[in-house]
């Protein structure tokens, strides 16, 4: 075989070997890799629907215990009085708290005083309990003995998910008892929600991310609360599952289906990046054989002709003619002198240092192409799409990286959870279009509120958006917190199916604490959640603080 036919057949071998590693790399580690985020991707947004519906549980429970340990139940539910019916249970209090079962039971369990609701969202309310109230009550009666009587107080109750006419309803019990929580307990009181269409849509819409529920089977087994279930539908799509247990009882499973745009996108990137590789392979390969052809194996060729000749003729003042400034070159010229083969080798080293200069160049601007598009992945992934403000994502790790930070020096950490008052009203006075402008209008105003780098404003959810302070006390947050709502109120929007104000309004809740291990993040924010529910409740177009507790016993 030929020194061309083995050097053809060695450049084609390496650029197969360097085109399959390349596919190999991006079957086995590139595309893996994305498929790992996507997985932790799903499983953290069919998290945050579980951690939803927990909480949803536990605004029911904190409710059951205002009604429970309470003086006027404690009599109510021995005497019947019906004063306190006329002043207490009348509907427009289970439409605020959002309620559809209502149950005052005895100690056997018999509803002293109980009522089922439906209440459209076109107002007024249908009083369902001759229907349902029976099969409500049936539901639950298993559930009163879960109850430890000599428990702790705050330890007295229980929530569990049952079916009420192939409706599952989420609801939470404690047994009556007086104010200071003394007994002897002399009932039950029960509250509930449908979970029905309507409220799953509502739940949706405030965490952001679609989701339907299935009812599970009890099989009497607790169910672990990090089993997932995720199931890829085609190429665009996959569905996410987890299993919501209360009390270590399987409840419902819960079900969102997620686009599969990380994996789209690490093949789209490594698709490029393998054709760009094989194709600069190729080319390089092309014109490797043509610079060998016209460098070796034409001047060795002429080279071999000229020494036939010279052999031929036997006239040894004959020279070779080839002149080529090469090694091939330089053997011809041994005939003639060294130092032209020398002044020659330089020559031709110096060319091929500027075609190697010329390729690195090439090489430092893909790395540039290819560090801008990834510094733009990051940006995207970091940032809400609407209104330009950092997402859950980066406000996660700005948190953390905050909390981490002051708990060492000891500064104050300050949340802000802003909610548009009414903004549901507002898309349906005015549109989606003219609630995304609103959306932005607002979040611009947040966006030039935090000053300092340090600080960020991110959307939260929805209409919510939360503000992250480090290095900010009380004092300075309440100031803040006045000039926001003054700028939203100066902005003018007009909302005329706001029952607060004509125009767009929000409402603001704020907690401040200096970091320290008796404490979590999520007790930060719970503490300002806390306190704009409380805004809210007063009337809302404000701001209010409320100091963070401490989760350690």
């Amino acid at each position: 075989m030929s020194i061309s036919a083995k050097t053809t057949a060695l450049i084609l071998l390496m650029g197969l070997l360097l085109s399959v590693s390349a596919f190999f790399i991006q079957r086995n580690v590139i595309y893996p890799a994305f498929h790992d985020i996507e997985v932790d991707y799903a499983r953290n947004n069919i998290d945050r629907v579980v951690r939803r519906l927990e909480a949803q549980r536990e605004t029911i429970d904190f409710t059951v215990y205002d009604w429970s340990a309470w003086n006027d139940t404690y009599s109510f539910i021995q005497s019947g009085d019906p004063e306190y019916i006329e002043s207490n249970l009348y509907p427009d209090t289970f439409l605020n708290f959002g309620f559809d079962v209502a149950l005052f039971l005895d100690l056997d369990g018999q509803p002293v005083w109980g009522r089922v609701f439906d209440f459209p969202p076109e107002g007024g309310y249908v009083d369902l309990s001759e229907s349902y109230l029976e099969a409500a009550v049936a539901a639950i009666a298993g559930f009163r003995q879960r109850i430890d009587t000599e428990a702790y107080i705050d330890d007295q109750s229980t929530s569990g998910i049952v079916e009420v006419d192939g409706i599952p309803v989420l609801f939470a019990m404690r047994p009556i008892v007086k104010s200071d929580g003394s007994g002897p307990h002399q009932g039950y009181v029960v509250f509930g929600q449908f979970l029905d269409e309507e409220l799953i849509s509502k739940l949706s819409e405030q965490i952001v991310l679609e989701f339907s529920i299935d009812p599970v089977p009890d099989t009497g087994v607790p169910a672990s609360a990090d089993t997932y279930t995720l199931e890829i539908i085609d190429r665009s799509t996959l569905s996410a599952s987890k299993i919501y247990s209360i009390e270590g009882t399987p409840g419902l499973r819960a079900t969102a289906i997620l686009p599969r745009e990380i994996t789209e996108l690490g093949k789209e990137i490594t698709f490029y990046g393998v054709a760009l590789l094989v194709f600069l392979c190729a080319l390089l390969a092309v014109a490797l054989l043509a610079l060998f052809r016209w460098m070796v194996v034409k001047p060795i060729m002429g080279l071999k002709a000229d020494i036939s000749s010279i052999s031929n003729a036997m006239d040894y003042s004959l020279r070779a003619s080839i002149k080529n400034n090469d090694e091939i070159g330089a053997l011809s010229r041994e005939f003639n002198s060294m130092l032209g083969m020398i002044e020659s080798n330089n020559t031709e080293l110096l060319r091929l240092n500027a075609e190697l200069t010329s390729k690195h160049q090439k090489v430092l601007e893909i790395q540039s192409e290819l560090q801008s598009a990834n510094a733009e992945l990051k940006r995207v992934s970091e940032h809400d799409p609407l209104t330009g403000l950092s997402n859950r994502l980066a406000l996660e790790k700005k948190l953390k990286q905050a909390w981490e930070i002051l708990s060492r020096t000891g500064d104050p950490l300050t949340v802000m959870l802003v909610d548009i008052d009414h903004f549901k009203r507002y898309n349906d006075r005015y549109g989606h279009q003219a609630g995304d402008d609103a959306l932005k209008q607002v979040a611009a105003i947040l966006e030039s509120a935090v000053q300092r780098k340090s600080d960020m404003a991110a959307r939260y959810g929805g209409e919510e958006f939360l503000l992250v302070l480090p290095g900010t006390d009380v004092d300075a947050a309440t100031e803040i917190a006045a000039s926001i709502r003054e700028r939203i109120i100066a902005a003018g929007i007009e909302h005329d199916s706001n029952p607060v104000e004509p125009y767009l309004t929000i409402s603001i809740g704020v907690s401040t604490v200096v970091p320290h291990s008796d404490l979590t993040m999520e007790d930060l924010v719970s503490a300002a959640d806390k306190a704009l529910y409380k805004v809210k409740e007063s009337g809302r177009n404000s701001f209010g603080y409320e100091p963070v507790e401490t989760t350690a016993q």
